[in-house]
């Protein structure tokens, strides 16, 4: 019965084992485990291997995970393998264990974990974690460092010193091949000067050509895939109002009105939010149409929503959070008369929202299932109520239902890329909040002088 390797080709135990078996004419059968689809928690493959990883093997009736244990296993078990992958001589098979063993608590935890957190996260459905990624990078480069002074300190072109590989050659090489996925300046810098981790590098993967190539073929497309992403990715540069950046003779360059947003790219310079968020759309590929739909009737609907916004929910959010909050942190002094006539342009625009644009079944502006720049614009307007105490901004939320729940499906759709830009409003208000504990704490102390 022909051997079955379960892998997924993003997975680097899996690429080693598939090498290992094309480089040394093994004949077996390879079934695909997405692993972005979670096909490896299904009962089927649990049924393979309960711990639900890959890759794993069934030979006959004999099944085996772990990729190390399964390299060994078919060097032993396959006639024709070569002797160096995973020598007879005692000694030397001693010292793959020893490679092998140390893999998976320096150099695996390493790369996996820095692959991880910088690239690969939002593709499982999982956040980046950038403090995790701070620390598997020290562990990496520490095993690199390691590669280089202890396994190839020597005249050999692999770790045991020799002139072919050995399975633990091959593993450990297919893991860092996890690097490929990194933009070219974070692998220069991690990989660039190891030079001799990049010689081995190249002798393994000549060593398995013309099967490392095809293999690894899967890294090389995500590779280009996530380059074109990242062509489209902006610089962002702040400009901090409080302190008067929107009024420097640089950014006037960029906008003479003086006002955030601004673009530039290329040569072109834009203002204003709206014709901002419509460029972008049109200019940049691969954005999804319920965005700004290229129907001509839904693009109108939502020009519309747009246009109102300026004048009416703008116009009323921004002056009651300017005249009851924000105005000292801008250099201005509060004006009650002027929030009272903000909040009356405030609840008149929530109740449009809700009896014009959130009067049917759908759970966007537009009725449909999916955001558009107009949702994304005006949500991250009444955003701005985060820095009110929870007390005021509950009053005029509150009686909102299909705002708050607008409010919150946009937020999910754009998540986790929401939170993180709106983390500054949290910590402002959060820094209001502290500021008013101390103003009441102040006003209720009790004085200390009496009448005579």
């Amino acid at each position: 019965m022909k051997l079955k390797v379960y892998a997924d080709r993003m997975s680097q135990p899996s690429r080693a084992i598939l090498v290992f078996c094309k480089v040394n004419g093994i004949d077996f059968e390879e079934i695909k485990v997405d692993l972005s689809k979670r096909q490896h928690l299904s009962p089927e493959f649990q049924a393979v291997n309960p711990l639900r990883k890959v890759p794993a093997i069934v030979d006959g009736r004999f099944k085996l995970f772990e990729s190390h244990a399964i390299l060994m296993y078919l060097a032993s078990a396959f006639p024709g393998v070569a002797d160096h992958w995973y020598p007879a001589d005692l000694s030397r098979r001693a010292r793959i264990h020893s490679v092998l063993d140390w893999h998976h608590q320096n150099l695996r935890r390493g790369a996996a974990a820095f692959v991880l957190n910088t690239v690969l996260a939002p593709l499982l459905g999982l956040p980046l974690n950038q403090q995790a990624a701070t620390e598997a990078e020290k562990i990496l480069i520490s095993s690199l460092t390691k590669i280089e002074n202890v396994w190839l300190k020597g005249n050999g072109k692999y770790l045991l010193g020799g002139l072919r590989p050995s399975i633990a050659d091959l593993s450990l090489v297919c893991e860092i091949m996890q690097l490929e996925l990194l933009n070219g300046k974070d692998r220069d810098r991690i990989l660039g000067p190891h030079k001799k981790v990049q010689q081995w590098i190249e002798s393994t993967r000549n060593a398995t050509r013309p099967h490392f190539d095809e293999v690894h073929k899967i890294l090389y497309k995500l590779k280009t895939k996530l380059s074109e992403k990242q062509s489209n990715q902006a610089d962002s540069i702040k400009v901090d109002i409080s302190k008067g950046h929107h009024l420097s003779s640089e950014f006037r360059e960029v906008n003479p009105l003086q006002k955030v947003p601004a673009i530039v790219h290329g040569s072109f310079n834009l203002s204003e939010s709206h014709a901002i968020i419509v460029y972008l759309n049109s200019a940049f590929p691969g954005i999804a149409d319920h965005w700004y739909p290229s129907d001509i009737f839904r693009r109108a609907k939502i020009n519309s929503v747009m246009d109102w916004h300026h004048s009416n929910l703008r116009h009323g959010t921004v002056n009651y959070v300017v005249n009851t909050v924000l105005g000292p942190a801008t250099g201005r002094p509060l004006n009650p008369k002027a929030a009272a006539e903000a909040e009356k342009v405030l609840f008149s625009s929530l109740s449009k929202l809700e009896d014009v644009w959130l009067n049917g079944e759908g759970r966007f502006l537009l009725g449909g299932s999916q955001p558009s720049i107009a949702d994304l614009s005006m949500v991250c307007e009444l955003m701005q109520l985060e820095v009110l105490d929870e007390k005021n901004r509950s009053r005029i939320l509150s009686p909102y239902k299909k705002v708050l729940q607008w409010i919150d499906d946009t937020r999910a759709a754009t998540n986790p890329h929401f939170e993180e830009m709106h983390n500054i409003l949290y910590r402002a208000k959060k820094k209001f909040e502290q500021q008013r504990s101390r103003v009441a704490e102040t006003s209720t102390e009790p004085s200390h002088h009496s009448k005579m």
